[in-house]
């Protein structure tokens, strides 16, 4: 570290451990042993034994810590509330865990002025090394429902603590068939010697200052467990084949209405403790239960099993779409699997879609990010090749999970993400019938019934993904092992973590000691673990400034301070850029907007270029609470040349599909009325000698009004519109785009490797396109969540208007449902 001039009170690195380790800081962590006894004997007879090392800290001093940060006084809520998004009290919203049941039927069982303290824990097993060797670590975090979830997931903003590392060992003191019992049971040994403070503190309440300053008489509560399927049974106590809420008969997961029973804390105790007496009990096998003590048992107003949440991440990306129902419609393909890559190798390119450009049978490793990019267009490529009943399971899971990912729920988006699990319920026997299924008992396809009962007690999936335990084995765990010598390094990674804590604890006295100082490390506005995209930048980097060409509707257009190109002639961009009859469509749009011009373009007028402009979207609550960006480019094709640092591969042109208002919507005829699909070929501004303004234009060419969708696929569809075999142009200003779109070609039932399309070529040569409503979330709300909320509505005003005729009274205007 080296600052010229600068008097540090330091100076080297062991000095400056010595000050932070002199700066105040969290609750301090504390090592228990265990002595675990195994039932394999030494050679003296005796049972041979394992001392186990638990670092830990008290929660209860965590929530404390968590609860007072002034910093997080802005997002955080201390009672109960309910929204609706009518004035008649209905449809009601489901988003923090705050707005629903869970918290209100707390408050109900607690004394008159107390303040439920949500808590929430997740735990996962990680490996610390990273090409070798097996060091593992078993974090578990913890965290506050009071505070917001998007301010959880950001580990910068430390809502989420470690609380303690639950031990990895190998207990070779028992036999192989009795290790991983053991396992099990030395799990919620240590879980409970972490959780032991909540117990008084759930029961009698205790008095703490929070973020607002004010003094409260606190309950914390376990309510939410985050974990991956196997923890959950872990914690459950139940076996692998069983469900963790449920006591479903396993032979009948595969059964979407199938009546299951929810597992009761006090029927489960009771089990365990007639197997532990008796030797056996058919309550006990009844409910899939294993031989454990729980931790979850002694603690306070907890119903553990209602306490699992959704697991977008395993479940639905990992578990379902990618090892279920992606592998059965691909066996269903004609052509198989590769005919599925050849179709993703010709997939039209988007910034925000990964392309596949070996297809996806060749890809060896697959994270959460593949999953979702596979998702975006898989429905698109299977169209044409499959049966229809395949096409209806399939959009049947893609459109729950996308319901799943909501931020913000409504009682109608609960019903479409019902009415979408069962599409694909009623058409599964498809795989039955083509003999690529036996049966669908499986746990995943059970566990996802809950997800509608555990949003509305608990709040939308996002705020207790696994992504965000994911994420926090990174900063919280992972970083510290690498820090050390890996030598005792849980150990060390307690004091590392002591560390940061302490130095961010100091960054939080400073920004609230000293008006208008922001601590540099602190970003409770920053990204979300699991926020970057999944996409890929098709533009290089961006400009270091900008500036906002234009506002409207909710929506801000940001362009370059400097365009890309400067004097470019008329004649070569219709040349470069393929704007056939350019200096036609712009004098055309000069007619239209400056209707008393005097001044026409030539092939000679010169005009500035720009590669892209960057717009952000409106918010909508149900995608994100922070507006989206949205860039949409247009880049000539550059040749390959030869330079110093070797061969430069020339690059095909950049352009973007978009959506472009070309009339006032009606309301009542859907969320695409009015709109039409364009392709941006040229992005410039307009030059001074034709008009005194600053408006930046946009030179597209034109795809078809777009047609009523097919029952199975539910996506609309367009094609390229010509006039004279060539492509329909105009010059249009930029704020008539409302954002981009992606369009999938339609393969058909044709063989891609015959159709012999590329990504670049694709746009020019399919004969129609789907608009893709799985791009982005965005996307998916108003091109499928608006679409199908407009189509009830339609059922809903024809049924009144029936009943009205039958009764003679003239009926109401229509009325339009706006979410």
């Amino acid at each position: 570290m080296g600052a010229e001039g600068v008097n540090l009170s330091f100076h080297n690195a062991r000095s400056l451990l010595k000050r932070i380790d002199s700066l105040p800081t969290g609750p301090a962590w504390s090592c228990s042993s265990f002595e675990v006894t195994g039932n394999k004997t030494n050679k003296a007879g005796n049972l041979r034994t394992e001392e186990v090392e638990l670092w830990h800290r008290n929660p209860v001093e965590c929530i404390r810590e968590i609860i007072r940060n002034p910093t997080f006084r802005e997002y955080m809520s201390y009672q109960p509330a309910r929204v609706y998004r009518k004035s008649d009290f209905t449809s009601r919203e489901y988003n923090e865990m705050w707005i629903c049941d869970w918290w209100w039927q707390m408050q109900a069982r607690l004394p008159e002025g107390a303040t439920v303290v949500p808590v929430i824990l997740s735990s996962d097993k990680t490996n610390l090394s990273r090409f070798s060797g097996d060091k593992q670590a078993w974090p578990v975090y913890l965290g506050i429902g009071n505070v917001s979830k998007a301010i959880r997931r950001k580990p910068t903003a430390h809502a989420m603590v470690l609380v303690g590392y639950i031990p990895v060992c190998k207990l070779d003191c028992f036999t192989k068939n009795k290790r991983s019992d053991a396992g099990y049971q030395l799990f919620h040994e240590c879980m409970r010697k972490i959780l032991e403070p909540l117990k008084a503190a759930g029961t009698n309440g205790l008095d703490v200052v929070c973020a607002d300053g004010f003094v409260r008489t606190i309950f914390p509560v376990l309510s939410t467990y985050i974990a991956d399927y196997p923890e959950q049974c872990l914690v459950a106590c139940c076996k692998e084949s069983a469900c963790p809420r449920c006591t479903v008969n396993p032979k009948l997961r595969g059964d979407y209405r199938t009546n299951s029973v929810l597992r009761d804390p006090d029927k489960t105790l009771a089990a365990i403790e007639e197997k532990v007496a008796e030797g056996k009990s058919e309550s006990f096998k009844d409910q899939s239960l294993r031989r454990v003590n729980p931790f979850w048992k002694d603690l306070p107003h907890c119903d553990i099993f209602t306490c699992f949440t959704p697991d977008i991440l395993h479940q639905l990306h990992k578990g379902i779409f990618k090892d279920h129902i992606s592998a059965w419609a691909t066996e269903s393909m004609a052509g198989g699997e590769d005919e599925v890559d050849e179709r993703f190798k010709a997939m039209t390119p988007h910034p925000d879609l990964r392309h596949f450009k070996r297809g996806i049978s060749l890809t060896s490793q697959w994270t959460g990010t593949e999953h979702k990019n596979m998702e975006k267009v898989f429905l698109g490529v299977l169209a044409g090749a499959t049966e229809p009943r395949v096409i209806s399971a399939v959009r049947g899971v893609l459109d729950f999970i996308y319901y799943a990912h909501f931020e913000t729920h409504t009682d109608h988006s609960l019903q479409f993400m019902d009415d979408a699990w069962e599409r694909f319920h009623l058409h599964k026997d498809v795989f039955k019938d083509l003999g690529i299924r036996k049966h669908f008992n499986i746990s995943k396809l059970h566990n996802v019934k809950h997800y509608m009962d555990s949003i509305r007690s608990h709040g939308s999936a996002d705020g207790s993904n696994t992504e965000g335990t994911e994420r926090l084995h990174i900063d919280l765990a992972k970083m510290g092992y690498q820090a050390g010598n890996k030598r005792d390094y849980i150990k060390f990674m307690t004091v590392w973590l002591r560390r940061q804590e302490a130095i961010h604890q100091r960054c939080i006295y400073l920004q609230w000691a000293i008006p208008g100082y922001t601590a540099p490390i602190l970003d409770v506005d920053g990204p979300e673990s699991g926020s970057a995209g999944d996409g890929q930048d098709m533009g290089g980097a961006d400009e270091p400034d900008d500036k906002v060409v234009a506002r409207d509707e909710g929506l801000t257009y940001h362009l370059a301070k400097k365009p890309a190109f400067v004097g470019a002639s008329a004649q070569s961009i219709t040349s470069d850029y393929g704007a056939i009859n350019f200096v036609h469509h712009f004098n055309d749009y000069l007619a239209r907007a400056y209707p008393g011009a005097r001044v026409a373009a030539m092939d000679s007028t010169t005009f500035s270029l720009y590669k892209k402009v960057t717009l952000k979207l409106p918010v909508i609550f149900e995608v994100s609470e922070t507006r989206i960006q949205d860039s949409i480019y247009a880049t000539k094709p550059t040749r390959s040349s030869v330079t110093t640092q070797g061969i430069k591969r020339g690059q095909p042109a950049k352009t973007s599909t978009v959506l472009v208002r070309i009339r006032q919507a009606d309301p009542t005829k859907g969320p695409l009325d009015g709109l039409q699909a364009a392709q941006v070929l040229v992005i410039f501004s307009m030059p001074e000698q034709f008009a005194n303004s600053d408006t930046a234009l946009a030179y597209v060419v034109w795809f078809k009004p777009f047609r009523t969708p097919a029952a199975d696929i539910g996506m609309f569809t367009t094609a390229n519109s010509t006039r004279n075999h060539r492509r329909r142009a105009s010059v249009i200003p930029l704020t008539d785009i409302i954002h981009s779109c992606h369009l999938i070609p339609v393969f058909g039932s044709a063989s891609a490797t015959d159709l012999g399309w590329t990504s670049t070529t694709s746009l020019q040569e399919a004969s129609s396109f789907y608009l893709n409503p799985y791009l982005r979330h965005y996307d998916f709300y108003f091109y499928r969540y608006m679409v199908d909320l407009h189509l009830q509505q339609e059922d809903e005003r024809q049924k009144q208007l029936e009943v009205a005729q039958a009764r003679g009274i003239r009926p109401k205007h229509p009325y339009v449902y706006r979410g």
